[in-house]
């Protein structure tokens, strides 16, 4: 039974539809918003649909947003706050170089309008919604930034990341916040953000997008919070930004371009909808949990909604997992089980290249998703690959790594790893093992084998040191053609944001790498 399914059972219902509806608070439960209104059936009576008046949870969040000190936050989240930055900025950079990159930045140098914000790697300004954009889909250009959130032990994938903090560096940069404003903002919208996903959990059934959905509340806090918005400001900026989710996993299946597409499409959305509030729109009443709201429209449920509240403004969650390798996070063990067979002593590249098969094992579960898809290339040769179970594995057993050049049209198209993935296949891992197992029979019958149970540096097991961190940014800064003591500069600036007074010395150092 899908999850949609077992909330319309009422097996996990009823916590969400008491929050924010009414009951309990004097309200006739007939008289309540439904909260789950697109499943129920009203018998042939009148059901009012209209938010409640008192929207809980939603009132809450945005309360939070608008009014949390900054001095709640203590230093180590700080910290991880940087981390985010350091690392998203980096994989920006990065992003310049993919081969499409170039397109969404013509036309949006195109479109003109006001130089507000920095566009990090391209010598010319945006108005700031339109610098957050680009800015976010050059960040999760090659699926390199960091992501997956874990709340008592719930470690749930994510992509909030590109979203949140290039929201936060575009209207940080065009109202002149101090460095600590806008770590303060995006910490708070990170927060958010982890705490909406995992009470939610990642549903990839109901067909939505989980990095633009999950992003777009979070970065509405950010944009609202540094336009300094009053609580009911952000509630109205909340409601009117789920207006403008979107964001399909069809473009993963079909391997298109435009998976990256709506994560810049909701910091964009963010921005105008703090923007309007400020005006004096209004918006949804109780974003969260209405009838036809954010968790009954873009999930399957607020499944868990104490997560929502739980020492909020005490404990400020984030992402953690600083993927090593520019690739879908669910090929991790794969590509890590195939560098293994790699390591000196084991499998030459001729060994892999002889080889009669190869064998690439998952959880059953995990081989009914878009990476266990037949590795076929489509007109985008990068979407194709970097959501593939058979090209990561295949690719880290032939080349032994994983890097961004893997994904330009000839070394997707060569001939080698065309021939490797003829010749592997996916089967199901034996019940109660984890990860990914590849196993290769070698051209004299031996097979020579590597179990990966848990990705290296996810953060359940162990998480990526700042050296490590620091390691990956300037081998993307200074691969898009950065020289090293630029490099330098500009990690030391974001490492020690939180001193900044203003943010315009870390915007000079954000344009083209090779300036």
């Amino acid at each position: 039974m899908r999850r949609r399914e077992m909330l319309a059972a009422g097996a996990m219902i009823a916590p969400a539809a008491m929050i924010g509806s009414g009951i309990g608070s004097g309200a006739k439960a007939q008289d309540a918003p439904v909260q789950d209104g697109s499943l129920l059936k009203s018998g042939g009576r009148f059901v009012n649909r209209r938010s409640g008046e008192k929207p809980g949870i939603t009132d809450l969040l945005a309360t939070h947003a608008a009014t949390c000190p900054a001095d709640a936050i203590d230093p180590a989240a700080l910290l991880a706050t940087r981390h985010r930055l350091l690392d998203t900025i980096g994989c920006a950079f990065g992003g310049t170089l993919h081969p499409r990159a170039a397109g969404l930045a013509d036309v949006l140098r195109d479109s003109g309008g006001k130089g507000e914000a920095t566009v990090v790697g391209y010598p010319f300004r945006l108005p700031a919604a339109q610098a957050a954009l680009l800015n976010a889909v050059s960040a999760r250009a090659y699926d390199f930034e960091v992501m997956t959130v874990v709340i008592d032990r719930a470690s749930v994938p994510s992509h909030h990341s590109p979203t949140t903090v290039m929201t936060a560096l575009a209207l940080a940069e065009r109202e002149g916040a101090t460095g600590k404003e806008l770590l303060t903002a995006l910490t708070i919208g990170d927060d958010i953000a982890a705490r909406m996903l995992v009470a939610a959990g990642l549903d990839f059934e109901q067909g939505w997008d989980g990095a633009p959905v999950f992003s777009a509340i979070a970065a509405t806090a950010i944009a609202g919070r540094l336009l300094k918005l009053s609580p009911l400001q952000m509630r109205d900026a909340f409601g009117i930004c789920v207006d403008q989710i979107a964001g399909t996993v069809q473009n993963i299946w079909d391997g298109a371009t435009d998976f990256k597409l709506p994560q810049g499409l909701v910091g964009r959305a963010a921005i105008l909808s703090a923007e309007l509030a400020k005006r004096g729109w209004t918006g949804i009443g109780d974003a969260l949990l209405a009838p036809y709201g954010f968790y009954a429209q873009y999930t399957a449920g607020c499944a868990r909604p104490e997560i929502l509240g739980a020492d909020l403004g005490k404990r400020f969650h984030g992402e953690a997992y600083f993927k090593p390798y520019p690739a879908c996070m669910a090929t991790h063990c794969g590509i890590e089980a195939g560098l293994a067979l790699r390591e000196p002593g084991r499998l030459s590249e001729a060994d892999v290249l002889n080889a009669r098969s190869i064998t690439i094992e998952y959880p059953a579960g995990s081989l009914t998703g878009f990476v266990a898809k037949p590795f076929v290339i489509g007109r985008d040769a990068h979407a194709d690959a970097n959501f593939s179970y058979q090209f990561a594995s295949v690719n880290a057993l032939l080349r032994g790594s994983m890097w961004l050049d893997h994904y330009d049209e000839a070394a997707v198209r060569s001939p080698q790893i065309a021939a490797l993935a003829a010749k592997s296949k996916l089967a199901p891992l034996p019940a109660g093992m984890r990860g990914s197992r590849v196993t290769v029979e070698l051209a004299d019958g031996r097979t020579e084998s590597a179990h990966v149970p848990i990705a290296s540096r996810h953060p359940m097991k162990q998480i990526s040191s700042e050296a490590e961190i620091l390691a990956k940014f300037h081998r993307q800064t200074q691969a898009a053609g950065m020289a090293k003591a630029r490099s330098d500069r500009l990690a030391a600036t974001l490492l020690g944001l939180h001193e900044e007074k203003g943010i315009r010395g870390l915007a000079r150092l954000l344009g083209p790498a090779k300036a």
